[in-house]
């Protein structure tokens, strides 16, 4: 026999036992005394048990792992024992009548045997169930011992799933500031303290890995919640958002280390899509570099304001394929066109917009990565520069809509190659903008969390490595937003665009690298500077230790939007000085004349501290 069968063996026999003295005192309640009149009614007490017990068998009573009960799984016991007194009653009456008729049992002792058996039964599994799910601070198989952050219906669903999983872990309590929870136990599992005490009882039971069961937890109360938790050197895992786990039932399997983007301690920005659909519903929509991070992301939110037709131009053919399949999946209604196209080709920027109908531009097609700009200067002019005034103009000329040229807090008071070519870039758009109809506009962007080429993605592959992490500098901070959040500032800015227009994100105080660095190791389950190092490699050429949102001469306007910033700058050229910088630009790229680029920075962004 079997572990399984003998176990089920096992509650058949405890339960005919408790039946049978359930039975044993139903007959000392009916009659007292009276031993007499009790002995006429000893042979059902052979029968009794056996048939209650067959009722519960057949009502998958012994399926349950009644040491994980709740008070639905008990539920089912007191309805088999009702339906066990009716079948004893049909049964002896029937025997009465036709085969034994001195083999009589009473009804009213039929039915005290039913309700006091149900109510031993359940007795014997309460027991069970508390017995089996009594926490100590001592480990129990090598098991993890785990905290809950967050004693709600999540953490309740949590706790359940690790008690019918008991070789993932033990739960040892919960956490909440509620205090109308604390001291109360959550099937079995009691909430020990508020969040402020979780040092006292990580420590007190050996906890191993903290589990934040808050899916609809704001950014500012996860940042405070790991505040908490920075110095503990535990794993820290977390639910996903609520929305993610709406439909589907909450498993083990939903639970992810927390996400950086949970650590901003701002709220994320919201739009008004409503505004939005206004300019992109039913219309023709471009995006330069659309297998970019922005890029792509651009084309997504877009596509999901149904659009007529995407254009998806970008040069690398494998980013534009792995785009395009993209969207095809997800919204096959939508059509999309694929453009292989450099933007600095001005010769073929011309005609695609001359045969194409667009209606709105989102340019993203840029060189980015400030250390690879500073070795390749020309490269940086001639793409972020030149290629920006090809689109742009080129915009303007065919009655384009709508123009947003994705810029960069790199431009402000420029230490690189990289900033100044994107701040040449918003010089050359803000002159272009008075010379068209279209709606001009420009988004200047903070660090974007995860996107290609940033922090997060290169110290999470320096972690998986075993380290070290590297950062230039301790006192090096930075903005950051989210992929989502940059993009949907660059929609909603396209509706709030005009004449050149420089709209930033208002996104908190910036974080240090340092912290962020070390935040992804304790994520990680690891400790800084013991599991992983830290190392400090100095400043690059080009980079500061302080990035900047706005330069001290630009006007600061509100929008309809309260987290979206409007700055006015008066760095407007005339036409013949911009055919001038740009002449001057297609020479000192063409040409790789660094000193001609030199002084261009010199002259048209004197701020900058640029060393070519």
């Amino acid at each position: 026999m079997n572990q399984k069968n003998k176990r089920v063996a096992y509650l058949i026999l405890i339960d005919c036992f408790l039946f049978l003295i359930s039975y044993g005192l139903a007959l000392l309640i009916r009659f007292q005394t009276d031993f007499e009149e009790m002995s006429k009614y000893v042979y059902p007490a052979l029968l009794v048990p056996v048939i209650n017990v067959v009722i519960f068998y057949f009502n998958n009573i012994y399926k349950s792992i009644w040491r994980f009960a709740t008070l639905k799984d008990l539920s089912p016991i007191l309805y088999s024992s009702i339906i066990g007194f009716m079948m004893n009653i049909f049964i002896f009456v029937f025997i009465q009548r036709y085969i034994f008729d001195f083999v009589i049992l009473p009804f009213s002792v039929a039915a005290i045997t039913s309700l006091m058996g149900a109510f031993l039964i359940i007795l014997s599994r309460v027991i069970w169930f508390s017995r089996a799910n009594t926490t100590s601070n001592i480990k129990i198989n090598n098991k993890k011992n785990i905290l809950i952050i967050g004693a709600g219906d999540a953490g309740t669903e949590l706790l359940g799933e690790y008690l019918r999983n008991p070789n993932q872990g033990q739960v040892l309590g919960f956490l909440d500031d509620d205090s109308s929870k604390i001291g109360r136990n959550i099937r079995g599992v009691k909430v020990l303290g508020s969040i402020d005490k979780v040092k006292h009882y990580s420590d007190k039971y050996n906890v191993d890995e903290i589990i934040i069961a808050l899916p609809s937890a704001s950014s500012e109360q996860m940042k405070s919640i790991m505040e908490k938790l920075k110095n503990l050197n535990l794993k820290v895992k977390t639910l996903p958002p609520i929305i993610e786990i709406i439909n589907n039932k909450l498993s083990l399997g939903a639970l992810r280390k927390v996400n950086i983007s949970d650590l901003l301690g701002r709220k994320e920005v919201e739009v008004n899509t409503e505004e939005i659909r206004e300019y992109i519903f039913n219309k023709n929509i471009m995006v330069t570099g659309a297998g970019g991070s922005i890029g792509s992301e651009i084309c997504r939110q877009v596509a999901s304001v149904k659009p007529k037709k995407i254009y998806l131009l970008g040069r690398g053919e494998n980013s534009i394929f792995k785009i395009s399949k993209d969207l095809k999946m997800n919204y096959p209604d939508i059509e999309t066109v694929n453009i292989i196209c450099d933007v600095t080709n001005k010769k073929r920027i011309d005609y695609i917009f001359k045969t194409l109908k667009i209606d709105v531009v989102f340019h993203t097609a840029a060189h980015k990565h400030v250390p690879l700009m500073e070795e390749n200067p020309t490269e940086a002019f001639r793409v972020n520069s030149l290629g920006t005034y090809n689109v742009a103009k080129a915009s303007g000329e065919n009655n384009v809509e709508r123009f947003i040229y994705i810029s960069t807090d790199k431009a402000i008071n420029p230490t690189s190659i990289m900033g100044s070519s994107k701040r040449l870039g918003e010089i050359i758009v803000q002159t272009i903008s008075s010379s068209y109809n279209t709606k001009y506009g420009m988004v200047r962007f903070g660090n974007v969390l995860g996107s290609r080429g940033s922090v997060v993605p290169i110290f999470k592959e320096q972690i998986r490595n075993g380290g070290p992490v590297t950062v230039t500098h301790p006192e090096m901070k930075r903005y950051f937003m989210t992929i989502p959040e940059a993009v949907s500032l660059v929609l909603q800015c396209g509706k709030y665009s005009n004449k050149g227009e420089i709209f930033v994100l208002d996104m908190g105080e910036p974080v240090k690298i340092v912290d962020l660095a070390k935040e992804l190791i304790r994520l990680s389950g690891l400790i800084p500077d013991q599991d992983i190092k830290i190392e400090f490699t100095g400043i690059r050429k080009g980079e500061k230790l302080y990035e900047e949102l706005m330069h001290e001469k630009e006007e600061k306007l509100k929008t309809p939007n309260d987290r979206i910033i409007i700055l006015k700058n008066k760095k407007i050229l005339d036409n013949k000085s911009l055919e001038t910088l740009l002449e001057l630009l297609y020479q000192g790229t063409e040409f790789n004349n660094l000193e001609l680029l030199k002084a261009i920075i010199k002259k048209h962004i004197p701020e900058a501290k640029v060393i070519l």
